[in-house]
């Protein structure tokens, strides 16, 4: 079986095949091939197509892959949860899978490497399969230099050390924390150890009402720290967004006294409990602001092909600092 690195370069090169299955659960390597694969395949401005099958029937996917598109000669598919491909879908997606349309690459992604059982061992046979575990130590901390030097920034060997030591359980959990660190740095600044020590948390779940606290009582640090956890636990960008305008808009209900605060539901007593502070902590002009940007990062979240972290963090540190 090729490796990860082995099957990248070849979609680098332009040699991409019509269907790949990603299996594990690192989420930095899934992203970063899907990149790859919108970036070799699709003409510029084309946009890939995602699905869930928590959220859509399988049935859907699989007649968009029979579907023929007269005005868009290629398109990308994204599958995730694909293991629940079951009784005729998954037939019919293996009939697909050893005869499938050049002219679209489909991604199926599911989250436990199990090559050797069921739909994986079936569709190892006909597919590419791209091992997207957590790799070993060394690879990841190679991955945490090779970032932050696209990111315009220089790892100290103790910040690296330390980064290992708190998020090293896999690539995407390193690049979250190093995200959150670079949001807060100006270009070309290097990280160290107490960088590290001060930002990185050991913290594995959060709610996410947690974060909508945090931010009503305006602390950046922990904000970042619950806004890396959830993405890397499983959070979907858009529940977070929902959440925060949520958040937000019971803010400038509360400030336009155009209802009774008692009257907007969504959010749980902690989170109620900390309005009257937070109406001291935000200005109304900041809260309008707010809104806006949460509004432009959901429709870039779902109109273009940039990674979720990209978004967020930077709107996540910018909303809780002062003087937006």
């Amino acid at each position: 079986m090729a490796s990860y690195g082995d099957i990248l370069r070849q979609v680098k090169m332009g040699q991409i095949v019509p269907v790949y299955l990603l299996a594990g659960r690192d989420t930095f390597l899934e992203d970063y091939f899907v990149r790859e694969i919108v970036e070799q395949f699709l003409p510029p401005g084309s946009k890939k197509m995602t699905y869930s099958l928590d959220d859509n029937r399988a049935e859907e996917v699989l007649a968009e892959l029979n579907a023929f598109n007269l005005f868009q000669s290629r398109q990308v598919l994204v599958v995730r949860q694909a293991q629940r491909f079951a009784g005729t879908a998954r037939e019919e997606l293996l009939t697909y899978a050893g005869a499938p349309n050049p002219d679209k690459c489909l991604l199926l992604v599911m989250e436990d490497y199990q090559p050797g059982k069921g739909l994986q061992k079936q569709l190892g046979k006909v597919v590419p399969v791209v091992d997207t575990r957590p790799p070993f130590p060394d690879k990841i901390r190679s991955w945490a230099n090779y970032h932050a030097g696209l990111k315009g920034h220089a790892l100290e060997p103790e910040a690296l050390d330390e980064l290992m030591a708190l998020a090293g359980d896999s690539v995407g959990h390193v690049v979250s924390e190093l995200e959150k660190i670079f949001s807060q740095l100006d270009a070309g600044d290097g990280v160290s150890q107490e960088m590290v020590q001060s930002q990185v948390g050991s913290e594995k779940s959060f709610q996410l009402w947690r974060l909508q606290e945090a931010l009503a009582l305006r602390d950046t640090g922990y904000s970042l720290r619950i806004l890396v956890s959830l993405l890397e636990y499983g959070a979907q960008p858009t529940q977070i967004i929902g959440g925060l305008t949520a958040l937000f808009s019971q803010l400038l209900f509360i400030q336009s006294r155009t209802t009774d605060d008692r009257v907007y539901t969504g959010l749980n007593k902690p989170v109620l409990s900390k309005m009257g502070r937070m109406g001291q902590l935000y200005t109304p002009a900041e809260t309008a602001l707010i809104l806006r940007r949460l509004l432009a990062a959901d429709v870039k979240l779902k109109s273009s092909n940039v990674a979720p972290n990209s978004v967020l963090i930077p709107l996540v540190a910018g909303m809780s600092k002062r003087n937006l």
